[in-house]
């Protein structure tokens, strides 16, 4: 592709620190579709706050649905919003002297620091999901796509047009120890972010076509003990539909918190968030796939297929959803396609016919079932490796490097 860089920084290196006596200071954000891009935050400047010799200052802003997975990252301020102005966002960067920026997926926000005139990595866990009719930054001024298999003919438009494209491994939190037996019985069933700006409905219809149906297939499958996650409350599950001897605990977590509780568990089964499935082969933990949320899901769900074992995936019935549906429309970009996802799951809870739970829990009970033959669970890391959030470091690193002077310096 035209202005592709496709080298990958080499893993093993410590980050060295930015030029100059004077501490850097980092902007950062996430877009607020699911946890995805909290996750990849939070692996990023976990990596950079340890490696690099003087970690620079932290200032958030957005990120407001997963927030509470960075809890524990030492940020100096947090803004909910960035300003409407590129003269207001300029006076924020030289207020808090900016040196950088680091945005994951959200390309609006990108776009204004790029504008205000911020040095911007950006990084993209989704390179395969754009269409001529998506807008990314093609002009970062470094561009981060996660490796993936394989790009279909509809993203090769955008992708080909960025300026500065480097290529990284699967973004994930540091190596864990070799995989453990795990805890008897407990199981992990996990529902990500479930927030999309583009849908509020299909957020809370989805847990309640799928919540029963995934209890009653893993207490069918011999687990007592389910640690359900997901930003969802305790009423995600109503009493009366918790089979008698299962003990569930419901409930958001933080990102260390999640990952301890894949650490422990014997089986994940979870939508197809990426960084979810990701992180599970880090692990070695056997996962099943429910029915995807969202465009990105159904991507995701294919690459698992493929690379993991596809009697794993539990698809929606096709009078729920058909993916012919979705692949009619995804030309005309990711807004058109997920209206398509979103009102068939909303259509789906609000008729609430019984037939669909009982296959659902059919099905993921078969899946389960599947789950127990298969022995690689390396799945995706095993083509794509995962040392991204070392190399995503590298790049930022050389950027607060060659822009070693704060914003406000360099206006002066």
């Amino acid at each position: 592709m035209a202005g592709e860089d496709r080298q990958v920084p080499a893993p093993g290196r410590d980050v060295p620190a930015p030029a100059g006596a004077a501490r850097s200071t980092v902007v950062f954000c996430g877009h607020d579709f699911g946890w995805g891009s909290a996750a990849k935050l939070h692996a990023v400047l976990t990596e950079l706050t340890a490696r690099t010799a003087h970690p620079p200052r932290l200032i958030g802003v957005g990120t407001v649905l997963g927030r509470a997975l960075l809890a524990k990252l030492p940020v100096d301020t947090w803004y909910d919003q960035w300003p409407s102005s590129t003269d207001e966002l300029r006076n924020l960067l030289r207020r808090h002297e900016v040196t950088a920026a680091l945005v994951v997926l959200d390309s609006e926000f990108a776009a204004a620091l790029l504008a205000a005139g911020c040095p911007t990595v950006f990084v993209d866990s989704l390179p395969y999901l754009w269409t001529g009719n998506d807008t990314i930054p093609h002009d970062a001024t470094r561009y981060c796509a996660q490796l993936c298999e394989s790009l279909p003919r509809t993203c090769w438009e955008p992708l080909r047009r960025i300026e500065r494209l480097t290529w990284t491994e699967a973004i994930l939190s540091a190596p864990v120890p070799i995989r453990r037996a795990g805890t008897p019985g407990l199981a992990v069933l996990n529902f990500g972010g479930l927030h999309s700006p583009s849908s509020e409905g299909s957020a809370h219809a989805y847990p309640r076509l799928v919540a029963e149906p995934a209890v009653r297939a893993l207490s069918d499958a011999g687990f007592h003990t389910l640690e359900i996650c997901g930003n969802i409350d305790t009423t995600v599950l109503p009493e009366q539909d918790i089979p008698t001897g299962v003990a569930v605990n419901a409930g958001p977590r933080s990102h260390e918190e999640f990952l301890d509780l894949l650490d422990q568990a014997q089986l994940l089964v979870t939508s197809p968030g990426l960084t979810t499935l990701l992180e599970a082969g880090q692990r070695r933990l056997p996962t099943v796939c429910l029915p995807p949320q969202n465009v990105s899901q159904i991507l995701n769900g294919d690459r698992f297929a493929a690379a993991v074992e596809a009697a794993c995936r539990v698809p929606w019935p096709s009078e729920v959803l058909d993916p012919r549906q979705v692949d009619a429309v995804r030309a005309r970009g990711e807004h058109a396609a997920l209206s398509v996802v979103y009102g068939a799951i909303e259509r789906a809870a609000r008729q609430a016919h019984p037939w669909v739970r009982h296959r659902l829990r059919r099905d993921i009970t078969t899946a389960i079932e599947h789950s127990r033959e298969v022995r690689d669970w390396r799945g995706l890391l095993g083509r794509t490796g995962g040392r991204g959030a070392h190399q995503v470091v590298q790049h930022l690193t050389e950027v607060l490097a060659e822009h070693s002077a704060p914003l406000s310096q360099e206006a002066g």
